[in-house]
């Protein structure tokens, strides 16, 4: 297998065979799973009941690059649009468990960094019928 196609996106749509990451708190960051559970189609269906599933959970897909909005010059632009509107970054002190860390897309350019503001994203920023037609990412 290629190494790309490991290579996570961890702020990913809800559909069978993505990674629930985590789930949004009430103070609006992720709370995580150390080890990340499958989602299958029960779980989407259940999901999508109800406010759309990506604002409520988090999950991680494979990384489409070209094919999503959020790449630009051969990387994920999220990090840098997070970090652009925080007035200081959290520090990440020691790593939390992540399911997903050895093929993160976000760690594999940031390092350590895209760890201190991955609590901060929420995926869903579409209402339900753009998030449908909008690329992953």
């Amino acid at each position: 297998m290629d190494t790309r196609d490991r290579i996570s996106c961890p702020s990913a749509r809800c559909k069978p065979g993505a990674t629930l990451l985590g789930v949004v708190r009430e103070d609006g960051t992720i709370g995580f799973l150390p080890a990340g559970l499958e989602v299958d189609e029960d779980f989407v269906r259940i999901a999508r009941q109800g406010r759309n599933p990506e604002s409520r959970f988090r999950f991680a897909d494979r990384c489409v690059e070209l094919a999503c909005h959020q790449w630009k010059d051969h990387h994920c632009t999220i990090p840098e649009k997070v970090r652009g509107r925080l007035e200081a970054l959290p520090e990440s002190g020691d790593l939390a468990d992540c399911a997903i860390r050895d093929h993160c897309r976000w760690y594999r350019q940031d390092g350590p960094a895209a760890c201190g503001i991955c609590p901060l994203v929420i995926t869903d920023v579409y209402p339900l019928d753009e998030a449908e037609a909008a690329p992953a990412g």
